[in-house]
């Protein structure tokens, strides 16, 4: 595929939009009483039925792979199921633009499992940053005039952040052992969904009131805001260096505020604003502070 920065960069934008919104009608949800565990296994199973027909559909897609990757794909599954938990949670305990901004600390986990497994030293410059983005996150739990907490949703939406670095370095060990990206998302929706089959007769779905603006509501986070902005997002990491897609995808928070301030009335205090600030600042230095070490190296 020919490199098209300008393609990419559009791509990545509009899925961070999508997933904006999604959260705010993830909210909405929440507040017609279908809990996080319910919207997730809606999501799940959904999403996995639609992309298997869209690779039966495609003849170049297949389910295949080898016995050997399947122990990998299983914990890809896994790590998956607990990303979506733990950040519907984090958005039925908190403003839906911190949950989603707690979710991009996933770097910073990445740093900390990295010097864990002695893969990489630590640096003074990694030290401030995350220090950073710890003050960000008090910050970001303050309400009213309480300027620094530490609430319950902000510790989800942590756990969501730690998923998700360990998603992502799932996704490149996957990677590593050439398996394709289509794959590991088909291989996340099936794994998910055998977790949420089994789970199906504690969540209670059928008391589920689904008005005809929930049903739209679920609608467009199954098809725009999972698997059509993951595809996008896919495509534009393929055109786009890892910080100015970043930087592109910290509007995500942004989306996600200005849909839940519209639908919810949902605001945030100055001390929420500015944690949120501090955090996207402090994963994009950290991002172009890796994008120099890959150049160098």
């Amino acid at each position: 595929m020919k490199h098209s920065p300008l393609s990419g960069a559009l791509a990545i934008l509009t899925a961070a939009t999508l997933f904006g919104v999604a959260g705010a009608l993830a909210k909405a949800l929440f507040h017609a009483d279908i809990s996080p565990l319910a919207l997730t296994a809606i999501r799940t199973l959904l999403s996995c039925v639609l992309f298997a027909g869209v690779i039966l559909a495609v003849p170049r897609l297949s389910f295949r792979v080898r016995r050997s990757a399947l122990p990998l794909l299983i914990a890809v599954g896994l790590a998956f199921t607990a990303v979506n938990v733990t950040f519907y949670f984090a958005i039925s305990l908190i403003s839906v633009a911190g949950a989603i901004t707690l979710e991009y600390t996933a770097p910073f986990f990445v740093l900390i499992l990295s010097f864990i497994a002695g893969s990489r030293r630590i640096t003074f410059a990694d030290v401030i940053i995350v220090t950073a983005s710890v003050a960000g996150c008090f910050m970001l739990s303050g309400d009213g005039g309480a300027w620094l907490q530490f609430s319950p949703g902000v510790l989800v939406g942590l756990a969501c952040g730690l998923s998700f670095a360990i998603y992502n370095m799932l996704g490149n060990a996957c990677k590593a052992r050439d398996i394709g990206a289509t794959t590991v998302t088909f291989y996340s929706f099936f794994v998910s969904s055998l977790l949420w089959l089994a789970a199906l007769p504690f969540l209670d779905l059928h008391e589920i009131p689904f008005a005809a603006q929930s049903v739209w509501y679920i609608a467009f986070i199954v098809v725009l805001a999972t698997i059509l902005p993951y595809w996008l997002l896919l495509y534009g990491l393929r055109q786009v260096h890892a910080l100015p897609a970043t930087v592109i995808g910290m509007l995500d928070p942004l989306t996600a505020g200005v849909f839940a301030y519209y639908l919810l009335g949902e605001t945030l205090t100055p001390a929420n604003i500015i944690g949120i600030v501090v955090i996207i600042v402090a994963v994009c230095a950290f991002t172009a502070k890796e994008a120099r070490t890959v150049t160098r190296d």
